[in-house]
């Protein structure tokens, strides 16, 4: 096993918050140095990857809110590489309400809240990982799942792993390479073959109204290229053999 990808451990995006007010309250005026208090960070953030899963030469966390605090780690684990998986923010959203996950920030009761919460989000997330070169890869689900091969190719070839087919089977190996954790929300979709059924799923799922402002709302669908004028947009663009090459700035 080349990589130990554990399960989200619902604890780093929160104590990465935390360290940064702890560094603003107490290293200041401590007489702790930076060093030494990033030293102790990183040991703790390190101690709950390595012991989440079984050991391997690569440790990857997946917790998706690590993507705001790219800076900070980097700082922390100068080599550590970072995946940022963008997805149309209308199935992000549906995905929230429909399976009832509670994530801070997002008001399930108010759709234009989230695609607003969203949109702040992903703009720090982008322009972190588009101001770190080499060290993050943007990938879109909407590509990974209709070429899954081509991008699976992509990300072992940025992180120089070798790539295999057993890649594409990874609902075949659950129990015997993949462990899972029931209690995480996305378990129940690992559990299938990568399938296009959630790229529709979230259709017919808005009020019209809430359409027609995402392009106030949600300024970011347009410039990561998704089609806001359409209820039921045609995602086959994203596995276009040339789609990086027209990828702005942004995106």
């Amino acid at each position: 096993m080349h990589i130990q990808i554990g399960g989200e451990t619902m604890l780093l995006p929160s104590f990465l918050q935390w360290q940064a007010g702890w560094r603003t309250d107490w290293v200041n005026n401590s007489g702790i140095t930076r060093d030494v208090f990033d030293d102790a960070v990183s040991a703790f953030i390190t101690e709950i990857i390595a012991k989440h899963g079984e050991l391997a030469p690569r440790l990857c966390n997946k917790d998706p809110y690590t993507a705001l605090w790219l800076p900070t780690i980097q700082r922390l684990f100068p080599n550590s590489k970072f995946i940022l998986m963008i997805r149309d923010a209308r199935a992000v959203i549906h995905s929230m309400i429909d399976r009832k996950v509670p994530v801070a920030g997002y008001n399930t009761s108010d759709e234009n809240s989230m695609f607003t919460q969203w949109n702040q989000e992903i703009r720090k997330m982008l322009f972190q990982c588009n101001n770190s070169p080499g060290q993050c890869i943007k990938v879109y689900y909407e590509r990974l799942i209709q070429k899954p091969a081509e991008e699976i190719q992509r990300i072992t070839d940025f992180l120089d792993l070798p790539y295999s087919t057993q890649m594409l089977k990874h609902h075949e190996l659950i129990g015997a390479e993949v462990d899972l954790n029931d209690q995480e929300f996305s378990a129940s979709q690992v559990k299938h073959s990568i399938n296009t059924d959630a790229l529709t799923s979230w259709f017919d799922c808005f009020s019209e109204e809430t359409l027609q402002k995402l392009d106030n709302l949600a300024p970011f669908l347009s410039i990561l290229g998704y089609d806001t004028s359409a209820a039921n947009p045609d995602y086959s663009m994203f596995a276009d053999d040339n789609f990086y090459q027209f990828r702005n700035a942004y995106s």
